[in-house]
Protein backbone atom coordinates (compact mmCIF):
# COMPACT_ATOMS: atom_id res chain seq x y z
CA UNK A 1 0.00 0.00 0.00
CA UNK A 2 1.63 3.93 -0.79
CA UNK A 3 1.83 6.35 1.05
CA UNK A 4 -0.10 9.41 0.75
CA UNK A 5 3.10 11.39 -0.41
CA UNK A 6 3.39 9.07 -3.46
CA UNK A 7 0.47 11.03 -5.28
CA UNK A 8 2.21 14.35 -4.35
CA UNK A 9 5.55 13.10 -5.64
CA UNK A 10 4.07 11.55 -8.79
CA UNK A 11 2.38 15.33 -9.48
CA UNK A 12 5.87 17.22 -8.39
CA UNK A 13 7.93 14.51 -10.93
CA UNK A 14 4.94 15.79 -13.91
CA UNK A 15 5.46 19.03 -13.07
CA UNK A 16 9.43 19.07 -12.77
CA UNK A 17 9.35 17.76 -16.26
CA UNK A 18 7.14 20.32 -17.52
CA UNK A 19 9.65 23.22 -16.81
CA UNK A 20 12.74 21.36 -17.76
CA UNK A 21 13.31 23.89 -20.48
CA UNK A 22 13.54 26.95 -17.60
CA UNK A 23 16.92 28.58 -17.21
CA UNK A 24 15.86 30.19 -14.01
CA UNK A 25 13.85 29.82 -10.99
CA UNK A 26 11.55 32.69 -11.23
CA UNK A 27 11.23 31.44 -14.73
CA UNK A 28 10.64 27.55 -13.95
CA UNK A 29 8.34 28.99 -11.27
CA UNK A 30 5.93 31.44 -13.16
CA UNK A 31 5.91 28.24 -15.38
CA UNK A 32 4.21 26.09 -13.32
CA UNK A 33 2.08 29.09 -11.87
CA UNK A 34 0.56 29.35 -15.33
CA UNK A 35 0.71 25.05 -16.05
CA UNK A 36 -0.71 24.47 -13.19
CA UNK A 37 -2.72 27.35 -11.26
CA UNK A 38 -4.83 25.28 -9.02
CA UNK A 39 -1.37 23.80 -7.21
CA UNK A 40 -0.36 25.25 -4.27
CA UNK A 41 2.81 27.08 -4.17
CA UNK A 42 4.58 24.40 -1.79
CA UNK A 43 3.71 21.38 -4.58
CA UNK A 44 5.95 23.81 -6.94
CA UNK A 45 8.58 24.26 -5.15
CA UNK A 46 8.55 20.86 -4.53
CA UNK A 47 8.84 20.44 -8.37
CA UNK A 48 11.77 23.25 -8.80
CA UNK A 49 13.56 21.01 -5.69
CA UNK A 50 13.50 18.25 -7.73
CA UNK A 51 14.90 19.95 -10.69
CA UNK A 52 17.84 20.75 -8.41
CA UNK A 53 17.94 17.39 -7.40
CA UNK A 54 18.31 16.38 -11.08
CA UNK A 55 20.88 19.54 -12.00
CA UNK A 56 22.95 18.04 -9.47
CA UNK A 57 23.15 14.30 -10.94
CA UNK A 58 23.03 15.82 -14.28
CA UNK A 59 25.16 18.90 -15.82
CA UNK A 60 22.68 19.33 -18.48
CA UNK A 61 20.49 21.13 -16.71
CA UNK A 62 20.77 23.42 -13.55
CA UNK A 63 18.27 26.05 -12.73
CA UNK A 64 19.87 28.97 -11.44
Amino acid sequence: MGSLAEPTQDLARTMAERVTPATTHAEALRELRTAFPESSLALRVAALAMLNRRGADDSSHIPR
